[in-house]
């Protein structure tokens, strides 16, 4: 169990906001087909970025979507690390009523974890943008304070660079969060030491993620986790979903 932090402020709402890559950025990557309607064939003539032919060209090949990141070799236990592949199966979370106009819901966040030495990356299975109507995620997320005598304790890589605050080395700026909503056909990677909520399915059906990442077994050097103070709450807005919202 992760031990509780201290929010100054008793209620705090964040608006959810479509998933993309130019707006998660500064948390990680956003994996997704960057041209769908685009059906591979030997007569294209012009392919779009980072793209090249193969399987005898019934098929486009993006290079280096993502990158696995492994800083274990900085880890105090020195416990060598391999590459894991885990599946989720994710049933959907429910969301508290909401009187706001527009608004489907809100999540409460309740507790925010990190892996200090490894990316992590989720993979949907099985779903599309057309499913947006029954099955979303939500990505949360949080940059990092400075190190604290709350923070003491806590394994990070050696260099980490602690004016990426993303990515530092202290415990979640709660006043920062981020949230994001995905859809079937999006995957995301966390970056190394990102502070995250655990995988929040909202809709009717569950997901099923294969996620991939480092680990080497030590606790405390694969998650490290933060629950919130019970008098404190912070909530997730989650817009009621539209037509191709996902291309907004």
């Amino acid at each position: 169990m992760g031990v509780p932090i201290a929010n100054p402020i008793a209620l705090q709402i964040f608006e959810a906001e479509v998933l993309s890559q130019k707006t998660f950025v500064e948390f990680g990557t956003v994996i997704e087909n960057p041209a769908p309607s685009l059906i591979p064939s030997l007569e294209i003539s012009s392919l779009p970025p980072n793209a090249v032919q193969a399987n005898q060209g019934s098929a486009l090949k993006y290079q280096d979507v993502t990158h696995m990141v492994d800083l274990y070799g900085s880890a105090p236990s020195h416990e060598q690390a391999k590459a894991v592949m885990n599946m989720f199966v994710c049933a959907p979370r429910p969301l508290l009523s909401s009187q706001q106009v527009g608004i489907a819901g809100n999540f409460p966040v309740k507790i925010l974890e990190r892996h200090p030495f490894t990316t992590q990356t989720f993979i949907p299975l099985g779903l599309s943008p057309s499913e947006a109507y029954e099955t979303r995620y939500l990505v949360i997320v949080a940059p990092s304070l400075p190190p604290s005598s709350s923070s003491e304790g806590l394994p990070v890589p050696a260099h980490t660079d602690t004016s990426d605050r993303s990515r530092g080395n202290g415990l979640p700026d709660l006043e920062n969060i981020r949230a994001f909503v995905a859809n079937g056909a999006q995957a995301v990677t966390y970056g190394v030491g990102t502070w995250h909520a655990p995988m929040v399915v909202i809709g009717r059906i569950p997901i099923d993620f294969v996620v991939v990442q480092f680990a080497n077994g030590v606790a405390i050097e694969d998650c490290q986790e933060r629950e919130l103070e019970e008098e404190r709450e912070i909530l997730v807005a989650v817009k009621r979903p539209h037509r191709r919202w996902w291309k907004l």
